[in-house]
């Protein structure tokens, strides 16, 4: 005999929890996957090669504005090879990393640093997914059984035949990439593709490993048969692993079948369902961006505020920036293959512009190139510089809205030194989402011009007692023009490089990058092998001495300049 007592009180209760269970469940199940992205230091490999920080700063962007994973994911970045708060990887669903391996220098490889192998390790005891790009495939043998399990292969570079002791092998060549798996989720909507790539081939894998599904297969020049040179694992603790040794290339990311690889097995290491057509990506073309500069007023070190510009831009990921020291190139069919110009110049005592360079100037603008004018780039060819001569009415009432008037009592600057830059409240593609922020520079104020502006951002001045236009956007014709007054010396391009990145991109005619990368990456950064320009390159042609600061390392890091005011 059996019988049911029901109590109200306990019946609600009941009830209560069981609807707190079921509300926590499904909450469980929609809660975001977090996706951690890790970039080693950049540390030499010639400029479009090896671009850990760019990848990471892409894939950041792709994923978050993917039209098919919105809401479904939360993605962090972080660079010089680890967290700055390792806590964070406690709770990610995957982890990639693209980074130098560890060829003989175990350590540069950054998971063998320190601590960071056991950190890992406790994250795939617990499922987390892990990909290893590119270089970061190599690791030491001795940890086989780790790797293995994790990701299921690695480049193994310590048990071949001398004198290099390579197992694993290297070529670059056009390569046909092939589906080895094509039913597998990574393989969703990816084609075969080829591609010029430096694929690492002759993998090492466990014996007869049953877990490990071969992605990617390409036939090697001189080789006779295929290797997987991208597979995945799942491992029994449920977590997912996969290797991928192309990626050398930077230009391969504006391969939508790479793309699309790379993202759907971001994705499905988080353990997120692949689409079916696989993972979309925003478009995101490439512009290409001039920078125009060989002379300045004598305070402005044109050369250090130059490379600086540069990796500022460059934070942006699709951007390829150049520069010309020579401003009547303004006047040849050159500026038609750049989206942006960007004014780093100041003719002071030398000659205006030829007619021809007007002339192109004013048609490239009308016909839809974009123009950022930097700093003291908006007191050039004006009526008050040394060169008179050089005046030029189109450019200071109306390419430039606000100039610098440099009779009695006119235009002027706080002494070079530290201030808080704040963003207007206005709505506008620069500055939405922007935060304010400090830095060191010389602040303008009663810039002269007719034409209305509306400010960007503002600085107070100890000097006037007020608030002061720091930066504005307008058009010209067809184009756009951002102008910011921030930028003498090359700590405060590094320090507003937000803000002067989001006005070049505008003016460049591009929707901004979903988030702003760390400006302390365009520190001490270095201009590459093959960089189209570099600071020494242009001193050694000016046949002046480089002058390294004090206690600098690298070559071709950019240096701090001490500016003096104007």
């Amino acid at each position: 005999m059996s019988f049911t007592f029901r109590h109200p009180l306990l019946t609600r209760a009941c009830v209560l929890a069981l609807g707190l269970f079921i509300a926590g469940s499904a909450n469980a199940v929609d809660k975001p996957k977090k996706i951690v992205l890790i970039a080693g230091p950049i540390t030499g490999h010639p400029k479009e090669a090896h671009e850990y920080e760019k990848n990471i700063i892409l894939l950041k962007h792709l994923l978050e504005t993917s039209p098919n994973l919105r809401g479904q994911i939360r993605v962090e970045a972080h660079f010089k090879g680890w967290p700055k708060d390792p806590t964070t990887l406690e709770d990610a669903d995957t982890i990639f990393l693209t980074s130098d391996g560890s060829d003989r220098v175990e350590s540069d490889q950054p998971l063998y640093v320190g601590d960071r192998l056991k950190v890992l390790e406790r994250q795939m005891q617990r499922g987390c997914g892990l990909i290893l790009f590119h270089w970061s495939t190599f690791s030491p043998v001795r940890f086989h059984q780790q790797i293995t399990e994790w990701v299921g292969g690695y480049f193994d570079y310590e048990t071949g035949p001398a004198p290099r002791k390579w197992y694993s092998a290297i070529q670059t060549w056009p390569a046909l990439s092939a589906l080895g798996t094509p039913g597998h989720p990574i393989a969703h909507g990816v084609k075969p593709f080829t591609a010029q790539e430096e694929y690492y081939y002759r993998i090492r894998f466990r014996e007869n490993d049953p877990r490990l599904k071969p992605i990617v297969l390409t036939r090697p020049p001189k080789e006779t048969n295929d290797f997987a040179v991208g597979w995945a694992v799942e491992r029994a603790d449920g977590g997912r692993g996969f290797g991928f040794t192309g990626g050398h290339f930077y230009q391969n990311w504006w391969n939508p079948d790479f793309r699309k690889l790379i993202l759907n097995a971001i994705v499905w290491s988080a353990q997120l369902e692949v689409p079916s057509g696989g993972v979309q990506s925003e478009p995101f073309e490439r512009f290409k961006s001039l920078i125009l500069t060989g002379h300045h007023h004598p305070a402005h070190d044109w050369r250090a505020v130059t490379a600086a510009l540069i990796l500022a831009i460059e934070q942006d990921p699709r951007a390829i920036v150049h520069v010309a020291e020579n401003i009547e190139d303004l006047a040849t069919d050159k500026i038609r293959g750049y989206d942006l110009l960007v004014m780093n110049y100041n003719n002071w005592d030398k000659t205006g512009l030829s007619e021809a360079a007007k002339a192109s100037f004013v048609r490239y603008l009308q016909n839809g190139g974009g123009l950022a004018v930097i700093h003291f780039a908006n007191g050039a060819f004006t009526d008050t510089v040394p060169n008179k001569e050089s005046d030029w009415l189109e450019y200071r009432t109306r390419i430039v809205r606000r100039i610098w008037d440099h009779r009695p009592g006119r235009s002027g600057h706080d002494s070079y030194g530290p201030f808080r830059v704040e963003v207007a409240s206005i709505k506008h593609p620069i500055t939405d989402g922007l935060q304010p922020f400090e830095t060191v520079d010389e602040l303008y104020y009663k810039q002269a011009g007719e034409m209305s502006i509306q400010p960007l951002a503002s600085a107070f001045s100890k000097d006037t007692k007020q608030q002061e236009p720091m930066a504005w956007a307008y058009d010209y014709g067809q184009g756009r023009v951002f102008q910011t007054v921030l930028g003498h010396a090359d700590e405060s391009v590094r320090k507003a490089a937000a803000i002067i990145r989001r006005g070049s991109v505008w003016a460049a005619g591009r929707q901004q990058i979903s988030f702003d990368p760390p400006i302390e990456l365009t520190e001490g950064a270095l201009f590459r092998d093959s960089s189209p320009w570099t600071p020494e390159q242009s001193r050694r042609r000016a046949q002046a001495p480089a002058q390294p600061a004090a206690g600098s390392t690298p070559q071709r890091a950019v240096q701090p300049s001490n500016p003096p005011g104007k």
